[in-house]
């Protein structure tokens, strides 16, 4: 009767521990309207980046405005969703500091979008997994 009774005690704690995980976090929705309301989304297609690695370059003169809170930059999207603080950055900032994040290999060109109209799309295969996928598509 003891071998039975342990998968069933293991899959408890494991609902149970899955059920924390959940609950602790889900935050009240007047949490998030407020933390919605403290932020403004600015939306950026890119232009002019010939490789992934011009992701840091284009992150860092995002993120070197000021009232820039955080940017999500995607080479295989050309494009970038920025998080600022309301009314302490224009678009026209953004721009500019992507023009000026060019280099002699790279001319960056920046154009505001609608927001919603460019989906960061997050890549969770290993390093294996995109070289394989690049190679076969």
């Amino acid at each position: 009767m003891r071998p039975r009774l342990f998968p069933f005690m293991f899959l408890a704690v494991i609902f149970f521990i899955a059920g924390i995980v959940i609950w602790g976090s889900v935050s009240p929705a007047e949490d998030l309207q407020s933390s919605a309301q403290a932020r403004d989304l600015i939306t950026l297609t890119i232009d002019g980046w010939t490789c992934a690695s011009c992701e840091k370059d284009v992150h860092a003169a995002l993120m070197s405005v000021p009232g820039v809170q955080s940017a999500e930059v995607s080479y295989w999207n050309s494009g970038a969703i920025v998080v600022v603080e309301p009314g302490k950055v224009e678009p026209d900032q953004l721009v500019q500091a992507i023009r000026g994040a060019s280099n002699v290999f790279d001319t960056y060109q920046a154009t505001v979008i609608p927001n919603g109209s460019l989906a960061i799309k997050k890549n969770k295969k290993s390093i294996f997994g995109n070289f394989w996928s690049l190679l076969f598509n």
